[in-house]
């Protein structure tokens, strides 16, 4: 079934649409899952947990591609619903451009700054050199997977995810593949885990710019274009929220870990890490709906068919909370099963992660609907309500629950940040919604 952005979506093409974003999402995570895996079962605990507490660092320059892929999704799907695709076609060409230079740049910044970088996050002596390794090779890759992130949201406003979705699935593929070969035949150590990374991320790359040289089906290709500095920072600011909530999500995680080593140790780094595992599965369907109401309404609002955006959305909301539900129990039900195949083979390691996954588990259920309110808002270029939604959610309520809740309740209640986190953002973006629909605006 062919669908087109001027479509009225029902709840069956919203799906469909949403399909090949999903994929692609769960296919650019894998790498994270299949670095966790392999090192965790072919290294040990320790080099494990350097990985986990080095990812977040490394993710939260990767943030990058989340702000121009989002925002400048919605300013070319709009010059597309209005019809110019020349303008669409040079904002396309700027997007790409910045991503590859600006990935460059950050990747010879991280590197000089690393070493003090990871000791302020909470480094010990011993997962020190495991740190340094690991990110030092991933540093290099930098440009290529700003790329990869951005076009999560690229290749659906291109109308042409499913092409995303193969690409995604050969990345994850290659990646697993070159883990299974650098880790267990070769001996590589971590920097085998982040070279089989960087490789996936560079095919993927390679693949997608190639598309895009010359005229082809999606409308889009690379044009000669002239710096708009005022245009990319208008794109960077409507993008801004899902930056933050990309960002937030790592400060949280690094902060998490900060109070971990404090309060229980490298464990409880291991725990949190396998949970991120499992949230990065489950919240891919979450951002792929989040990307699909950005593009869509950004479509719509330059169409100006404000009917449409409101039946989308009510629909994308309904979707969303049906999804959270089976998540959260799927994370209970499932979470001793998760727990042994990362770190089965240590008993403490276990135990703790297996009842952190239940606990963090139950903040599925509203993560869906705080994410698809900010894309909404994105898509309507209102980014100053988005980015504050995200940064509620993302990083002021959880960072809020992570110092008071164990100083309150003690050290176990940590692991409840994430649910009572969801709750309140939730009451805020249900108070936005409720000022846009009924205090008079358009959309």
């Amino acid at each position: 079934m062919k669908i087109e952005l001027a479509d009225h979506f029902t709840y069956k093409k919203i799906l469909l649409f949403a399909l090949p974003s999903i994929g692609t999402m769960l296919a650019i995570t894998s790498f994270q899952m299949a670095d966790g895996f392999f090192v965790s079962n072919w290294l040990g605990v320790l080099p494990f947990a350097a990985v986990n507490l080095t990812f977040p660092a490394l993710m939260l320059a990767v943030a990058l591609g989340f702000m121009l892929g989002e925002g400048g999704s919605a300013f070319v799907a709009k010059a597309k619903g209005e019809g110019d695709l020349e303008k669409a076609r040079a904002y396309f060409t700027m997007l790409v451009a910045v991503l590859l230079a600006g990935g460059a740049c950050l990747g010879l910044l991280l590197h000089l700054v690393f070493p003090e970088l990871i000791r302020l996050l909470g480094a010990s002596e011993e997962l020190l050199p495991y740190c340094l390794r690991y990110g030092d090779v991933m540093f290099m890759f930098l440009p290529f997977m700003l790329v990869m992130t951005a076009f999560q949201s690229l290749w659906v406003m291109a109308e042409k995810a499913e092409l995303g979705f193969r690409l995604s699935l050969m990345q994850g593929a290659l990646n697993v593949f070159l883990d299974w070969l650098l880790l267990v035949e070769l001996g590589w150590g971590v920097e085998g885990a982040a070279l089989a990374t960087g490789l996936g991320a560079l095919a993927f790359t390679a693949a997608t710019l190639w598309y895009f040289r010359k005229a082809n089906a999606s409308g889009l290709h690379f044009v000669k274009f002239s710096a708009d500095f005022r245009q990319l920072g208008k794109i960077c600011y409507n993008g801004l929220s899902e930056m933050v909530d990309a960002v937030s999500v790592n400060i949280v995680e690094v902060l998490f870990n900060l109070q971990l080593m404090l309060l229980i140790g490298e464990v409880g780094v291991v725990a949190i890490g396998v949970y991120s595992y499992v949230s990065e599965i489950f919240l891919s369907v979450f951002f792929a709906l989040s990307t699909t109401t950005v593009t869509v309404v950004g479509y719509k609002y330059g169409a100006e068919d404000f009917e449409g955006i409101r039946d989308f959305l009510k629909k994308t909301f309904v979707l969303t909370l049906c999804f959270g539900a089976v998540m959260t129990a799927a994370g209970i039900f499932f979470a001793p099963e998760i727990a042994e195949l990362y770190v089965g083979y240590d008993r403490e390691a276990w135990e703790l992660t297996a009842w952190a996954l239940k606990i963090c588990s139950l903040g599925f259920f509203l993560y869906g609907f705080n994410i698809v309110a900010a894309g909404f808002f994105t898509g309507m270029e209102e980014g100053t309500k988005s980015a504050t939604l995200a940064f509620f959610q993302s990083l002021a309520a959880p960072i809020a629950c992570i110092y008071l809740l164990p100083k309150f309740f003690g050290p176990e209640s940590i692991w409840f940040s994430t649910p009572i986190a969801n709750v309140l953002a939730a009451i805020l973006s249900v108070c936005f919604l409720a000022r846009h629909f009924y205090g008079g605006q358009r959309g």
